[in-house]
């Protein structure tokens, strides 16, 4: 923790009249930690705090901000989940301190891998989000003959069924120009395969992706309050993602915090304080959504909590592939203050 803060951060409120905001060039986005900020047992917002010298109070998020001079970056803890993610945003993005009108926003945050298209300690791109919450439901045990999940559209009468109507509270399109040159900026950095994966991947050899080393890839991801794992869910997901976006085996990893994160900054550049279409995500995966084979899926989740992780790994990971973004934008921030690199489409919507 630095010694001294920096005038304009002493509070939200303060001398908003007289202190020019500062122009932030990065935000990066991370959803929880365990302990303290550095020294101890980490989770996303650690490797980051470590490099990121000032902390800077934020009073309406849940830990306060950290903050780099030298890189005008700026780092938040917005809580996991949803809805969390959604309120901490918007906070930040109302705070008179800063000006992140032209800031790029990376979500640098572990997720469930899907193995038939991931493994652990792999890094992805997201293109797009699927939103696993919004819908129909009922019981499983009490659906129709021959459905294979509960959940369905809110305007159609059965899961998948034909094409989707109204997508606006379900699918969050990103702006893959901008996520594809950061995968061309990254797919070359090497990302380490430790023991811990290897004995991790072993209960997957029969899925050819879940078997590979990690590495840098993109994709889509179904994003939701509930931390789910099996492989009659994970199904359910590959087939929602497909059906929402388009696109079969499209679904490489899914996270918690997403969906809101991509609503808040589209409110926030409808009052001119953001621009929707400099979010990144990054998603690196910490453990595999499916149980291995012979496992069952309450037994599995359960044993992760207890046995073997891949959580440092994908925090590794996330930290050396969204560094190397990090960097390359803010270290030249001539060229991409006003021009975001890649082509500009499909940004984030609704």
């Amino acid at each position: 923790m630095s010694a001294a803060a920096p005038a304009f951060a002493q509070s939200p409120a303060t001398s908003v009249a007289t202190v020019k905001p500062l122009e932030i060039r990065m935000v990066i986005v991370t959803a929880f930690e365990i302990g303290e900020d550095v020294g101890d047992k980490a989770a996303e917002y650690q490797a980051w705090a470590t490099v990121m010298p000032e902390v800077l109070p934020f009073p309406a998020g849940f830990r306060h901000l950290r903050y780099d001079p030298k890189k005008q970056a700026l780092l938040i803890m917005t809580g996991i989940g949803t809805n969390r993610a959604a309120a901490s945003t918007m906070a930040l993005g109302l705070d008179p301190r800063f000006d992140l009108t032209h800031a790029y926003w990376l979500v640098a945050a572990i997720a469930g891998a899907n193995p038939h298209t991931a493994t652990v300690g792999s890094a992805a791109w997201i293109g797009d989000l699927v939103d696993t919450d919004y819908g129909y439901g009922v019981d499983p045990r009490e659906a129709p003959k021959g459905w294979t999940t509960g959940m369905f559209p809110r305007d159609r009468t059965a899961p998948y069924q034909g094409k989707p109507g109204d997508t606006q509270y379900n699918l969050y399109p990103l702006n893959k120009g901008l996520r594809d040159w950061a995968f061309t900026l990254t797919k070359t950095v090497k990302l380490p395969d430790t023991p811990v994966l290897q004995q991790i991947r072993a209960g997957y050899a029969a899925s050819p992706a879940a078997a590979k080393p990690p590495s840098v890839l993109v994709g889509d991801e179904a994003t939701g309050q509930t931390f789910w794992h099996g492989t009659l869910l994970n199904d359910h997901a590959e087939r929602w993602v497909a059906y929402w976006t388009g696109r079969p085996n499209s679904f490489v990893m899914t996270g918690m915090e997403d969906t809101g994160i991509a609503n808040a900054l589209t409110m926030l550049g409808r009052l001119g304080k953001a621009d929707p279409a400099r979010l990144m995500m990054l998603r690196t995966g910490s453990n595999f959504t499916t149980q291995p084979a012979g496992g069952d899926a309450a037994g599995s989740l359960i044993g992760e909590l207890k046995g073997l992780s891949a959580l440092q790994p994908s925090l590794d990971a996330a930290f050396a592939v969204g560094g190397t973004v990090v960097n390359e934008i803010t270290g030249n921030w001539g060229r991409y203050r006003d021009t975001i690199p890649g082509a500009a489409v499909g940004a984030a919507a609704k």
